[in-house]
């Protein structure tokens, strides 16, 4: 995470548009409101457009406003979000939800910075900040004809990916340690400390879900802890998922089976933060033979 976060800092300070991508629940719109805070514009609004809960009809009210009279049951003039936002930072969640008009109707409102409001003649004139996220690789969805290529060309000026959970396993501790604390505090719960067995638990299991997931799993344990420890059964997550996808990675990749051998063993190392006895406990093979795999793999 940390190139992620260093370019979202250097782009915080810009007016440039950003296209951040990532599985559902990484953390899109946390990184979105991180470039917001970090940047001139925080002292102005950082406005969030759900996409996929607005229909075309609803959306562009919402977005650029109603004049009085402009169709039945307007009984009076309705500032959009657009106008609202004047200063601030558009985030708009799910871009891929737009249909097509709507997509023609956002390039315009980048390109030019101005729009009208629905049933009005006057142009009214913005200065925004655009962020766009997506859960599907953006340059794929431009070449399926989902995004716009114009309006893709207009947002992606910086893009951030954000790489699943799954791909970050040396933050899910450290996460989940933040999660318990927060879950201890909103549910005044004195449910203490994971235990080995369910830290070994949360650091081989896929993450599906990602860092969303993470969160509820760790609640639902706060609530069901019945000592002072969080135990595996506590956690409740599904046992068939906590397979590591090495062994998929290493036939994607045609390695060989010491390649895969270093791969692994560097992966137990690092899920047991280099405590050699436990990895070689894990490994089901002597401290003496991981010394010597370690220095033959070029792991020490």
């Amino acid at each position: 995470m940390r190139p992620v976060l260093d370019l979202a800092r250097k782009v915080a300070a810009t007016r440039s548009s950003v296209l951040i991508f990532g599985e559902s629940g990484t953390g899109k719109e946390m990184i979105a409101r991180l470039i917001h805070e970090w940047g001139p514009r925080r002292s102005k609004s950082f406005v969030r457009i759900p996409c996929a809960n607005l229909p075309d009809d609803l959306l562009e009210s919402e977005l650029f406003g109603v004049e009085k009279g402009a169709f039945s049951g307007a009984e009076e003039r309705k500032i959009g979000r657009m106008e609202r936002a004047h200063g601030g930072t558009v985030y708009f969640d799910e871009i891929l939800a737009l249909s097509p008009p709507m997509q023609a109707k956002l390039l315009r409102l980048l390109q030019e910075r101005s729009f009208e409001r629905l049933g009005g003649q006057k142009t009214i004139r913005v200065d925004l900040r655009f962020i766009a996220s997506t859960s599907t690789p953006p340059e794929e969805a431009a070449r399926d004809e989902r995004l716009r290529r114009d309006l893709y060309y207009r947002l992606n000026v910086v893009s951030l990916g954000i790489p699943p959970l799954r791909e970050r396993s040396e933050d899910i501790l450290k996460l989940a340690q933040h999660f318990l604390r927060q879950a201890r505090a909103t549910l005044q719960k004195s449910a203490g400390r994971l235990n080995t067995a369910a830290r070994r638990a949360l650091t081989d299991y896929r993450w599906p879900g990602n860092i969303r997931e993470l969160k509820n799993v760790i609640e639902r344990a706060v609530i069901l802890a019945s000592g002072s420890e969080i135990t595996p059964d506590d956690l409740g997550i599904d046992p068939t998922v906590m397979v590591s996808d090495l062994i998929d990675q290493a036939a994607e990749k045609q390695l060989t089976l010491k390649e895969l051998e270093r791969a692994y063993i560097e992966q137990v190392l690092r899920r047991t933060h280099g405590n050699r006895s436990e990895a070689a406990r894990i490994l089901a093979i002597s401290r003496k033979t991981l010394l010597e795999k370690r220095r033959r793999y070029g792991l020490d």
